[in-house]
């Protein structure tokens, strides 16, 4: 998934205006303000469209685990990135600033569309070298992010399946 789409949909999900967006960006160590949060969240074709850079979304995410989560313990300090955001990171760093568990992770899936075991979730998250690692592809992820979206709003229960009360 590229970057202005993860970006878009997460913005979307968390309810996240331009000037929220720059801030968290600004915490996660890129400089930014509205206007420039504002042209990643247009698309292509519309004009005033630009393309979010990988230290942008990586800087947006820690951000974002730094606002939910606050700051790390003292010594802790995470490393900084050194390679370009990839599904499994994306979802993996939402998780941990959500405080989401592997089941609320499944149950977003499940929510937005899709169809995974717990298991799966645990392979998701795996480091990449792991044996069972396996790859987050871009439909789990959109998946992911349409039932954050319907979960963050409280109009879906991911228990209950549509017009059933």
């Amino acid at each position: 998934m590229d970057n202005n789409d993860f970006c878009r949909r997460l913005r979307y999900a968390l309810q996240l205006d331009d000037a929220e967006t720059a801030k968290l960006a600004s915490a996660g160590g890129y400089a930014t303000d509205p206007a420039q949060a504002a042209a990643w969240r247009t698309k292509e074709e519309d004009p005033g469209f630009e393309v979010c850079p990988d230290a942008a979304l990586q800087a947006l995410m820690a951000g974002l685990v730094l606002d939910r989560r606050g700051p790390p313990k003292e010594g802790s300090a995470p490393p900084p990135p050194t390679k370009a955001p990839d599904n499994n990171s994306l979802l993996k760093s939402v998780k941990i600033a959500l405080s989401l568990r592997t089941e609320d992770v499944r149950d977003c899936i499940i929510g937005g569309g899709g169809e995974v075991t717990t298991s799966e979730i645990g392979s998701l998250l795996r480091r990449p070298d792991a044996r069972n690692f396996r790859g987050c592809g871009d439909q789990l992820l959109r998946r992911f992010l349409t039932g954050l979206a319907e979960r963050e709003r409280n109009t879906v229960d991911a228990h209950i399946g549509k017009g059933e009360k």
